[in-house]
Protein backbone atom coordinates (compact mmCIF):
# COMPACT_ATOMS: atom_id res chain seq x y z
CA UNK A 1 0.00 0.00 0.00
CA UNK A 2 1.23 3.49 -0.83
CA UNK A 3 0.37 6.87 0.66
CA UNK A 4 -1.91 9.09 -1.37
CA UNK A 5 -2.61 12.81 -1.28
CA UNK A 6 -6.25 11.78 -0.99
CA UNK A 7 -5.68 11.08 2.70
CA UNK A 8 -5.84 7.29 2.35
CA UNK A 9 -3.54 4.51 1.16
CA UNK A 10 -4.21 3.01 -2.26
CA UNK A 11 -3.53 -0.75 -2.57
CA UNK A 12 -0.76 -1.64 -4.99
CA UNK A 13 -3.09 -3.74 -7.11
CA UNK A 14 -5.16 -0.62 -7.82
CA UNK A 15 -2.27 1.67 -8.63
CA UNK A 16 -2.39 0.80 -12.36
CA UNK A 17 -5.87 2.30 -12.56
CA UNK A 18 -4.73 5.64 -11.23
CA UNK A 19 -4.83 8.54 -13.69
CA UNK A 20 -1.66 10.56 -13.97
CA UNK A 21 -1.32 14.30 -14.54
CA UNK A 22 -0.46 15.12 -18.17
CA UNK A 23 2.34 17.66 -18.37
CA UNK A 24 2.01 20.04 -21.35
CA UNK A 25 4.90 20.04 -23.81
CA UNK A 26 7.70 22.58 -23.36
CA UNK A 27 6.58 23.16 -19.80
CA UNK A 28 8.40 22.15 -16.69
CA UNK A 29 6.36 20.07 -14.23
CA UNK A 30 4.95 22.07 -11.33
CA UNK A 31 6.96 21.56 -8.19
CA UNK A 32 4.81 21.37 -5.07
CA UNK A 33 6.42 22.10 -1.75
CA UNK A 34 5.71 19.25 0.63
CA UNK A 35 7.58 20.61 3.63
CA UNK A 36 5.10 22.95 5.33
CA UNK A 37 6.57 22.35 8.78
CA UNK A 38 4.09 19.61 9.68
CA UNK A 39 5.12 16.07 10.50
CA UNK A 40 2.54 13.32 11.00
CA UNK A 41 3.66 10.59 13.41
CA UNK A 42 2.08 7.14 13.17
CA UNK A 43 2.12 4.03 15.33
CA UNK A 44 3.33 0.62 14.19
CA UNK A 45 -0.06 -0.12 12.62
CA UNK A 46 0.11 3.01 10.49
CA UNK A 47 -2.47 4.96 12.48
CA UNK A 48 -1.71 8.68 13.09
CA UNK A 49 -0.98 9.39 16.75
CA UNK A 50 -0.07 13.05 16.59
CA UNK A 51 1.10 15.87 14.34
CA UNK A 52 4.13 18.06 15.02
CA UNK A 53 4.32 21.66 13.83
CA UNK A 54 7.62 23.45 13.22
CA UNK A 55 8.63 27.02 12.45
CA UNK A 56 10.55 27.97 9.32
CA UNK A 57 13.67 27.77 11.47
CA UNK A 58 12.91 24.22 12.48
CA UNK A 59 11.84 25.01 16.04
CA UNK A 60 9.06 22.82 17.44
CA UNK A 61 5.92 24.95 17.94
CA UNK A 62 3.23 22.50 18.99
CA UNK A 63 2.02 18.92 18.97
CA UNK A 64 -1.57 17.81 18.46
CA UNK A 65 -2.44 14.34 19.74
CA UNK A 66 -5.43 12.37 18.54
CA UNK A 67 -7.65 9.70 20.03
CA UNK A 68 -9.40 8.22 17.05
CA UNK A 69 -10.60 11.20 15.03
CA UNK A 70 -10.85 13.53 18.04
CA UNK A 71 -8.17 15.79 19.51
CA UNK A 72 -7.07 14.62 22.94
CA UNK A 73 -4.15 16.93 23.77
CA UNK A 74 -2.42 20.00 22.37
CA UNK A 75 1.08 20.90 23.52
CA UNK A 76 2.62 24.33 22.88
CA UNK A 77 6.35 24.96 22.79
CA UNK A 78 8.68 27.95 23.01
CA UNK A 79 12.23 27.47 21.84
CA UNK A 80 11.25 23.79 21.47
CA UNK A 81 10.50 23.63 25.23
CA UNK A 82 6.98 22.74 26.46
CA UNK A 83 5.28 25.73 28.08
CA UNK A 84 1.54 24.87 27.98
CA UNK A 85 -0.73 21.86 27.50
CA UNK A 86 -4.45 21.54 26.77
CA UNK A 87 -6.45 18.39 27.47
CA UNK A 88 -9.77 17.65 25.74
CA UNK A 89 -12.63 15.29 26.58
CA UNK A 90 -15.46 14.63 24.13
CA UNK A 91 -14.26 17.59 22.09
CA UNK A 92 -14.39 20.02 25.04
CA UNK A 93 -11.44 21.69 26.72
CA UNK A 94 -11.04 20.01 30.10
CA UNK A 95 -7.72 21.22 31.50
CA UNK A 96 -4.93 23.70 30.74
CA UNK A 97 -1.51 23.69 32.35
CA UNK A 98 1.43 26.05 31.97
CA UNK A 99 5.02 25.13 32.74
CA UNK A 100 8.25 26.86 33.63
CA UNK A 101 11.34 26.38 31.49
CA UNK A 102 12.39 23.72 34.02
CA UNK A 103 9.20 21.68 33.55
CA UNK A 104 7.51 22.73 36.80
CA UNK A 105 3.75 23.41 36.71
CA UNK A 106 3.03 27.13 37.09
CA UNK A 107 -0.75 27.06 36.82
CA UNK A 108 -3.49 24.48 36.40
CA UNK A 109 -6.91 25.42 34.98
CA UNK A 110 -9.87 23.05 35.03
CA UNK A 111 -13.22 23.51 33.21
CA UNK A 112 -16.62 22.02 34.10
CA UNK A 113 -19.66 21.90 31.80
CA UNK A 114 -23.42 21.36 32.01
CA UNK A 115 -25.44 18.95 29.87
CA UNK A 116 -25.61 21.58 27.12
CA UNK A 117 -21.81 21.84 26.93
CA UNK A 118 -21.83 25.29 28.53
CA UNK A 119 -19.06 26.11 30.99
CA UNK A 120 -20.38 26.19 34.55
CA UNK A 121 -17.10 26.77 36.38
CA UNK A 122 -13.41 27.49 35.87
CA UNK A 123 -10.86 26.75 38.57
CA UNK A 124 -7.33 28.14 38.34
CA UNK A 125 -4.68 26.90 40.76
CA UNK A 126 -1.39 28.75 41.21
CA UNK A 127 0.83 27.19 43.88
CA UNK A 128 -1.37 27.01 47.01
CA UNK A 129 -3.95 29.55 45.84
CA UNK A 130 -7.22 28.55 44.15
CA UNK A 131 -9.31 30.98 42.09
CA UNK A 132 -12.83 30.01 40.98
CA UNK A 133 -15.56 31.49 38.86
CA UNK A 134 -18.99 29.85 38.64
CA UNK A 135 -21.57 30.71 35.96
CA UNK A 136 -25.33 30.47 35.97
CA UNK A 137 -27.54 30.60 32.87
CA UNK A 138 -31.04 31.75 32.00
CA UNK A 139 -33.50 29.83 29.80
CA UNK A 140 -31.77 31.15 26.67
CA UNK A 141 -28.37 29.92 27.88
CA UNK A 142 -27.06 33.42 28.54
CA UNK A 143 -24.84 33.97 31.57
CA UNK A 144 -27.05 35.55 34.23
CA UNK A 145 -24.82 35.09 37.28
CA UNK A 146 -21.13 34.95 38.12
CA UNK A 147 -19.67 33.98 41.50
CA UNK A 148 -16.00 34.63 42.25
CA UNK A 149 -14.18 32.64 44.90
CA UNK A 150 -10.72 32.78 46.41
CA UNK A 151 -9.57 29.64 48.24
CA UNK A 152 -13.21 28.44 48.31
CA UNK A 153 -14.51 31.65 49.93
CA UNK A 154 -17.00 33.78 47.98
CA UNK A 155 -15.60 37.27 47.41
CA UNK A 156 -18.11 38.57 44.86
CA UNK A 157 -21.53 37.64 43.46
CA UNK A 158 -22.80 39.26 40.27
CA UNK A 159 -26.17 38.97 38.52
CA UNK A 160 -27.19 40.02 35.00
CA UNK A 161 -30.49 40.54 33.17
CA UNK A 162 -30.84 40.87 29.38
CA UNK A 163 -33.29 42.52 27.02
CA UNK A 164 -34.78 40.97 23.90
CA UNK A 165 -31.76 42.15 21.87
CA UNK A 166 -29.37 40.20 24.12
CA UNK A 167 -27.99 43.31 25.82
CA UNK A 168 -27.39 43.54 29.56
CA UNK A 169 -29.91 45.97 31.03
CA UNK A 170 -29.43 45.21 34.72
CA UNK A 171 -26.36 44.40 36.80
CA UNK A 172 -26.26 43.63 40.51
CA UNK A 173 -23.54 42.79 43.03
CA UNK A 174 -23.17 43.10 46.80
CA UNK A 175 -22.68 46.84 46.65
CA UNK A 176 -24.78 48.22 43.81
CA UNK A 177 -27.49 47.80 41.20
CA UNK A 178 -27.23 49.28 37.70
CA UNK A 179 -30.44 49.66 35.67
CA UNK A 180 -30.16 50.61 32.01
CA UNK A 181 -33.20 52.49 30.71
CA UNK A 182 -32.26 53.36 27.13
CA UNK A 183 -29.58 52.24 24.64
CA UNK A 184 -29.03 53.65 21.15
CA UNK A 185 -28.43 51.67 17.96
CA UNK A 186 -24.65 51.88 18.50
CA UNK A 187 -25.08 50.20 21.90
CA UNK A 188 -24.14 53.41 23.69
CA UNK A 189 -26.08 53.91 26.91
CA UNK A 190 -28.44 56.88 26.72
CA UNK A 191 -29.68 56.67 30.30
CA UNK A 192 -29.11 54.48 33.35
CA UNK A 193 -29.15 54.65 37.13
CA UNK A 194 -26.81 53.27 39.78
CA UNK A 195 -28.05 52.60 43.31
CA UNK A 196 -25.51 51.61 45.96
CA UNK A 197 -26.02 49.81 49.25
CA UNK A 198 -25.86 53.08 51.18
CA UNK A 199 -28.95 54.32 49.33
CA UNK A 200 -27.19 56.73 46.94
CA UNK A 201 -28.85 56.99 43.53
CA UNK A 202 -26.91 58.24 40.53
CA UNK A 203 -28.83 59.04 37.37
CA UNK A 204 -26.85 59.32 34.14
CA UNK A 205 -28.31 60.82 30.94
CA UNK A 206 -26.03 60.99 27.92
CA UNK A 207 -26.96 63.49 25.23
CA UNK A 208 -26.29 63.17 21.49
CA UNK A 209 -26.76 65.47 18.51
CA UNK A 210 -27.04 63.54 15.23
CA UNK A 211 -25.28 60.54 16.86
CA UNK A 212 -22.46 62.84 18.10
CA UNK A 213 -21.91 62.83 21.88
CA UNK A 214 -22.31 66.33 23.34
CA UNK A 215 -22.39 65.80 27.10
CA UNK A 216 -23.76 63.99 30.15
CA UNK A 217 -26.27 65.14 32.73
CA UNK A 218 -25.66 63.65 36.18
CA UNK A 219 -28.09 63.58 39.07
CA UNK A 220 -26.78 62.39 42.43
CA UNK A 221 -29.45 62.25 45.13
CA UNK A 222 -31.29 65.17 43.54
CA UNK A 223 -28.20 67.32 42.86
CA UNK A 224 -27.45 67.89 39.16
CA UNK A 225 -24.45 68.82 37.06
CA UNK A 226 -23.36 68.48 33.44
CA UNK A 227 -20.01 67.11 32.24
CA UNK A 228 -18.38 66.21 28.93
CA UNK A 229 -16.83 62.75 29.30
CA UNK A 230 -17.45 59.86 26.91
CA UNK A 231 -16.71 57.40 29.71
CA UNK A 232 -20.35 57.71 30.73
CA UNK A 233 -21.67 56.15 27.52
CA UNK A 234 -20.11 52.84 28.53
CA UNK A 235 -19.74 50.87 31.76
CA UNK A 236 -17.29 48.04 32.25
CA UNK A 237 -19.59 46.31 34.71
CA UNK A 238 -22.12 45.77 31.92
CA UNK A 239 -19.73 43.73 29.78
CA UNK A 240 -20.89 40.18 29.15
CA UNK A 241 -18.96 37.40 30.91
CA UNK A 242 -17.16 35.34 28.27
CA UNK A 243 -16.80 32.04 30.22
CA UNK A 244 -13.08 31.76 29.43
CA UNK A 245 -9.91 31.79 31.49
CA UNK A 246 -9.47 35.42 30.40
CA UNK A 247 -12.80 36.26 32.01
CA UNK A 248 -11.63 34.71 35.28
CA UNK A 249 -8.36 36.67 35.18
CA UNK A 250 -10.14 39.91 34.28
CA UNK A 251 -12.72 39.60 37.06
CA UNK A 252 -10.13 38.63 39.66
CA UNK A 253 -7.76 41.45 38.71
CA UNK A 254 -10.20 44.11 39.89
CA UNK A 255 -10.86 42.28 43.14
CA UNK A 256 -7.20 41.83 43.98
CA UNK A 257 -6.25 45.38 43.07
CA UNK A 258 -8.71 46.34 45.79
CA UNK A 259 -7.18 43.86 48.23
CA UNK A 260 -3.72 45.27 47.57
CA UNK A 261 -4.97 48.79 48.25
CA UNK A 262 -6.63 47.64 51.46
CA UNK A 263 -3.48 45.82 52.54
CA UNK A 264 -1.46 48.98 52.01
CA UNK A 265 -3.94 50.98 54.09
CA UNK A 266 -3.86 48.41 56.87
CA UNK A 267 -0.05 48.46 57.00
CA UNK A 268 0.11 52.25 57.26
CA UNK A 269 -2.87 52.82 59.58
CA UNK A 270 -2.50 49.65 61.67
CA UNK A 271 -6.02 48.32 61.02
CA UNK A 272 -7.04 45.24 62.97
CA UNK A 273 -7.66 41.95 61.21
CA UNK A 274 -11.38 42.35 61.81
CA UNK A 275 -11.37 45.78 60.16
CA UNK A 276 -9.51 44.37 57.18
CA UNK A 277 -12.02 41.54 56.71
CA UNK A 278 -14.82 44.09 56.86
CA UNK A 279 -13.16 46.07 54.08
CA UNK A 280 -12.55 43.01 51.92
CA UNK A 281 -16.17 41.90 51.90
CA UNK A 282 -17.28 45.44 51.09
CA UNK A 283 -19.02 46.49 54.30
CA UNK A 284 -17.38 49.92 54.03
CA UNK A 285 -18.96 51.27 50.91
CA UNK A 286 -16.38 53.99 50.25
CA UNK A 287 -13.69 51.36 49.61
CA UNK A 288 -15.82 49.80 46.88
CA UNK A 289 -15.48 52.87 44.68
CA UNK A 290 -11.72 52.38 44.40
CA UNK A 291 -12.21 49.52 41.95
CA UNK A 292 -15.02 51.08 39.91
CA UNK A 293 -14.52 52.68 36.48
CA UNK A 294 -13.09 56.19 36.51
CA UNK A 295 -16.45 57.68 35.60
CA UNK A 296 -18.06 56.27 38.74
CA UNK A 297 -15.12 57.31 40.92
CA UNK A 298 -15.67 60.86 39.69
CA UNK A 299 -19.25 60.63 40.87
CA UNK A 300 -18.10 59.54 44.30
CA UNK A 301 -15.82 62.58 44.51
CA UNK A 302 -18.75 64.77 43.48
CA UNK A 303 -20.85 63.21 46.24
CA UNK A 304 -18.24 64.16 48.84
CA UNK A 305 -18.07 67.83 47.80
Amino acid sequence: MTESYLGISIPKELQKYKKNVIIPENNEPEVLRTDFGVKVVKDKDGNPTHAEYYSDNGDLLKKIFYKGSAISTIEHYRNSVLYSQEEYRSGLLYREMTYSCYGDIISNIKYCYNNKDKITSIRKTIKDNVYDVEYGYDDLMRVNSRILKYNNEIIEEQKYRYDILDRIVEYQDRNQIINVHKINQNNDMISYTITDKAGNTISVINKFLCTEYIGTELDLNGHKTTVHDKCYIDNILLKKPTTTKDDLDFAMSGIFRKLQEDQSIMNTKRFSKEDMIEKIIGEKIEQKYKVLPISMRKLQLLCNL
